[in-house]
């Protein structure tokens, strides 16, 4: 599938947000919808970074440049058109890959916090460590569920949600890569669950990143 790169905007009043699906799991918000545009070119490049760092192949993207990506309006079922069709064998090797990275990433940063720090929130309107990590682990079971029925067996840690995507995605049969459902009310694809659950881990990264800055910020001067 071959699309012009764009950038698609969804949202109102004070809350927007900007896919760029050229890089499946890109993903940036704004309190404008312009300012959700120009945090995507930003978060592109960013993302790309964290790609190299952690060893997967950018290739592929380097060579683009994000602000000559056309800007779009979310469609009303927030399909994509680069969430439509029945995936290359590459596609899913590439989320794979990306799902390794960025959660590697996200492992990486929370993994050392000590565990009174994992519970506080820095400020009142943020969450904490934890808060962040259970909202990750519950959406990706949710968009896990947008391919079957959800088992009724939990999964309380992110490795086990990690392994079960893992689980999942290597043993697709050829009619699930091609899934375009209806799932309580919304449109599913399968390469739109992989956009969704790419962009999540990496919005949610960049999020508490900024929890885990904002707790050095508010520690104590004789616990730093």
């Amino acid at each position: 599938m071959t699309l012009t790169p764009a950038i698609y905007v969804q949202g109102e009043g004070s809350y927007w947000l900007a896919h760029v699906p050229v890089l499946r799991g890109c993903i940036a918000s704004g309190t404008t919808r312009d300012g959700a545009i120009a945090n995507a070119r930003r978060a592109f490049r960013a993302y790309l970074e964290l790609l190299d760092t952690r060893g997967v192949s950018v290739e592929h993207w380097k060579e683009m440049d994000p602000d000559t990506f056309e800007v779009r309006d979310t469609p009303s079922d927030r399909v994509l058109p680069e969430d439509i069709g029945p995936l290359e064998e590459h596609e899913l090797r590439d989320f794979l890959h990306q799902f390794e990275a960025s959660r590697a990433a996200l492992i990486s940063l929370v993994r050392d916090i000590p565990e009174e720090e994992i519970e506080r929130k820095p400020t009142e309107t943020m969450w904490s460590v934890r808060e962040a990590l259970e909202h990750v682990m519950l959406t990706e079971a949710e968009f896990l569920s947008r391919l079957e029925k959800w088992p009724a067996d939990p999964y309380n840690t992110l490795q086990a949600i990690h392994r079960l995507v893992f689980q999942r995605f290597t043993v697709m049969e050829p009619a699930d890569t091609a899934l375009d459902h209806v799932v309580m009310g919304r449109r599913w694809t399968t390469r739109k669950i992989m956009r969704r659950m790419l962009e999540h881990e990496f919005e949610h990264l960049v999020h508490i990143q900024e929890i885990v800055a904002a707790l050095e910020a508010t520690r104590p001067s004789e616990v730093r």
